[in-house]
């Protein structure tokens, strides 16, 4: 996915969730994918189109938390996506959320502040 999102100047993680239907890409980007792939731009439009909106029912708790929610439920969304991006740069594995640190940045923006939450964790891959 690395190679496909530097392509379409989009992060791997968005990149891997097109490929799940959980992100809606835009003319361009199927153009451009059309094109890596060798596809007829018309022929990847209509399956974009036919495959309808990206899935978006995800399954988080039932917090109403205006804070906490969003983050679960981006989680839950981008979950298969995450995953795949993480088994491609590292091999298969765990991820080892004892030793898990969490940063919350603020990111200054010129129409108010957003905010940028970085997870790092141990990660063990498996044995075989």
């Amino acid at each position: 996915f690395a190679q496909i999102a530097d392509q379409l100047g989009h992060d791997e993680v968005w990149t891997a969730a097109l490929f799940y239907g959980r992100a809606t890409p835009s003319l361009k980007d199927i153009h451009l994918l059309a094109d890596m792939l060798n596809l007829s731009p018309e022929t990847l439009e209509e399956d974009f189109r036919m495959a309808g909106p990206p899935t978006r029912e995800v399954t988080v708790s039932t917090t109403t938390d205006p804070v906490v929610h969003p983050f679960q439920e981006a989680i839950s969304l981008y979950a298969p996506a995450i995953r795949t991006v993480v088994v491609e740069k590292l091999g298969d594995g765990a991820v080892d959320t004892s030793s898990m640190k969490v940063r919350v940045e603020k990111v200054p923006r010129r129409k108010g502040n957003d905010v940028r939450l970085i997870l790092e964790s141990g990660f063990a891959p498996f044995q075989s």
